[in-house]
């Protein structure tokens, strides 16, 4: 496990290229035909660089394919001094690893890092600290279910919520799989395979108390190298964000 600490000081950047348009309105009806359930959002923070980081990736390849996870794997940048930079890092990315680093991993980045429901850490090869994390419930009263349902080319979500917090709806686009052939640094030689990679974040704005509904359009995954993503109601903001209160995946289980 590779490891450092973060300074006291963060930078309160904006992640990501800025908002997209996105229809929310107030008050529509549950979709019949639902592809999510309630799962545990696992968020991976991973190197090419890292030499502790192919166990967990293989992992998130294996809970890809469990019902009640959903693995999302983002390639963080912190290594890329040491003689790889990696190919599917985004500052944006690592901007996120070191928010939820100061939030709640007493200021501790490291790889293979991962954040359980934005609320927990623990490495991310570490099954029976995930299972463990799984289980620990979150704050009831806040949670939120998220549907997703096919509309036309794209898709509508379903959002209810009771809770009043501040929360944004995120949009992550995701790669299903993909392999990397690492010509340098820990792992050079090895090509590693990565599941549900994260390319994106989009913040589609303020998530409201009780029902909503917001359309994906084809042209919001368009921009980015995607074939699914990952819907995700979360506590606070991309600049500092909290616990997840609900999360949807448009390609359900994998194979």
């Amino acid at each position: 496990m590779t490891t450092f600490d973060l300074p006291f000081c963060l930078s309160r950047r904006a992640f990501g290229r800025g908002m997209l348009a996105a229809c929310l309105l107030p008050g529509m009806a549950r979709a019949q035909v639902a592809v999510s359930e309630r799962i545990t959002l696992i968020e991976l923070f991973t190197s090419q660089g890292c030499s502790s980081c192919p166990a967990a990736d293989a992992l998130m390849l294996r809970l890809a394919r469990e019902p009640g996870f959903l693995p999302l794997t983002f390639a963080t940048e912190i290594w890329d001094y040491l003689g790889w930079k990696d190919t599917l890092a985004k500052p944006a990315f690592t901007r996120r690893h070191k928010a939820y680093a100061a939030g709640v991993a007493n200021k501790r980045v490291y790889t293979p890092q991962a954040i359980v429901n934005g609320r927990a850490h623990c490495v991310g090869s570490d099954l029976s600290a995930l299972t463990r994390l799984q289980r620990s419930p979150g704050n009831s009263a806040e949670l939120a279910s998220v549907t997703l349902t096919k509309a036309g080319a794209g898709w509508k979500a379903s959002i209810s919520r009771a809770g009043a917090i501040p929360a944004r709806v995120i949009l992550m686009p995701v790669s299903l799989r993909q392999s990397v052939e690492i010509r340098r640094g820990e792992n050079m030689g090895r090509t590693i395979t990565y599941a549900n990679v994260v390319r994106d974040l989009v913040d589609l704005g303020a998530a409201p108390s009780g029902n909503a509904t917001v359309a994906i359009t084809p042209d919001m995954l368009s921009l980015v190298e995607a074939d699914a993503f990952a819907l995700v109601l979360q506590a606070g903001s991309l600049e500092t964000p909290g616990e997840v209160l609900g999360a949807a995946f448009s390609a359900g289980t994998q194979s």
